[in-house]
């Protein structure tokens, strides 16, 4: 399955992150290729090409973060131009596991490829004690979700914790372009929701946020969706 990392290109931390997540995604066999990242910095001209407007909940966003949106924005309108399901991964998408047969056949719009929390201290911990589980899917809940609706706006529902490892099918893709063509959009793994596209998770973990980010504050400190550099 073509999986695409999206990079950075003209910053040196994102790039040998997304390098160590190239590598690893190609040591499990996937058609792994680079896609460089929307700088949040030129988000402006991207809004101008597309037409596309914030959703009345999000009125104010970092630079950061209205690049990452673009970014998969882009990857949604390749998913339909191809024709076929793709794996999306941030630059800090880390496989650990081979995709397992007929995984496709397992899921309607949008597979997340973690089933924990990146943001709990015990993330190192509770991939160790669940990669010997059973391998099955689930649907997605995410315990963290925030309302997004807004009066007039009907909001996403349970949206991803984080868009850094996930597979989209076409359809899918549009119906999230046909709801921010709408409604406007919001963050990237807000935007994927559950009251727009049917969400489903996999259980052990096969593409977790990269070990950097577990050390310390890294997942804060390094997060490039805080700072542009």
């Amino acid at each position: 399955m073509k999986t695409l990392v999206i990079r950075l290109k003209e910053n040196e931390h994102s790039c040998k992150v997304a390098k160590d997540c190239f590598d690893q995604a190609k040591k499990f066999g996937l058609d792994v290729e680079y896609v460089d990242a929307v700088n949040g910095n030129d988000a402006e001209q991207h809004y101008k090409a597309t037409g596309i407007k914030k959703a009345k909940k999000f009125k104010k966003g970092q630079l950061g973060v209205l690049g990452c949106f673009f970014s998969h924005y882009y990857l949604w309108q390749k998913c339909i131009e191809l024709d076929q399901p793709i794996i999306i991964l941030e630059h800090d998408g880390y496989f650990l596991d081979y995709l397992p047969a007929g995984i496709l056949d397992t899921f309607t719009d949008v597979l997340k490829l973690d089933n924990l929390d990146p943001f709990s201290n015990s993330y190192n911990q509770d991939i160790d004690e669940s990669k010997n589980e059973p391998y099955k899917v689930a649907k997605y809940h995410n315990k963290k979700a925030k309302n997004t609706a807004t009066q007039g706006f009907v909001g996403t529902g349970n949206y991803l914790r984080g868009a850094y490892s996930y597979i989209i099918k076409p359809d899918a893709a549009r119906t999230l372009i046909r709801f921010i063509n709408e409604y406007g959009h919001l963050p990237a793994d807000q935007q994927i929701g559950d009251a727009i596209v049917d969400i489903r998770v996999v259980t052990p973990t096969l593409a977790r946020l990269h070990p950097l980010y577990s050390v310390s504050n890294n997942i804060k400190e390094l997060s490039l969706t805080k700072e542009i550099k």
